[in-house]
């Protein structure tokens, strides 16, 4: 049982940094040494592999670091950490990033939970993915008060000015 849970969630891993590359607007050869440890269940390897290219500043690789710190795979679990290499991929227009950046301040990981932030980062997630993270979005902006949804709606604003491509 605890094989197939590892098996499982390994598969999991190769498939949320598969998305990751895949929906990229990069060159996915931009990172194939990561890819190519995961294959062989390599995990540490992988980890080294997309640091590598994260430290160079490619955003997609910048994700799959924050994706394996945030689960722990091939690295010690670190939660700070994954935030601060989500954000970093995020600043550099990374939708996943974005996201996840959202997420994070939703549920407290790695920060102190904070709702005015998780809706900026939810709604900047959702402008530029077509609106999938709408129903997230809403969900945060139900736990605000009018005060607090206006200073939400504002960091959205300047959030969106800044990280929205033109």
């Amino acid at each position: 049982m605890v094989r197939d849970m590892c098996k499982r969630k390994n598969y999991l891993l190769a498939l949320v940094l598969g998305a990751f590359v895949v929906l990229s607007n990069h060159v996915v050869a931009d990172i194939p040494g990561g890819q190519a440890a995961i294959l062989k269940g390599d995990f540490a390897q992988a980890f080294k592999e997309f640091k590598e290219d994260a430290d160079k500043g490619i955003p997609h690789a910048q994700a799959a670091v924050a994706v394996m710190l945030h689960i722990g795979q091939g690295v010690k679990r670190d939660l700070p950490q994954a935030l601060s290499w989500y954000r970093k991929a995020a600043e550099k227009g990374y939708e996943a990033g974005v996201a996840n950046v959202g997420i994070m301040y939703y549920k407290g990981a790695g920060i102190a939970q904070d709702d005015v932030q998780a809706y900026a980062w939810l709604d900047l997630a959702s402008h530029m993915r077509g609106g999938r993270e709408h129903n997230a979005k809403a969900r945060v902006a139900s736990f605000l008060s009018p005060k607090q949804l206006k200073e939400a709606e504002k960091l959205a604003a300047v959030y969106r000015q800044k990280y929205l491509k033109k």
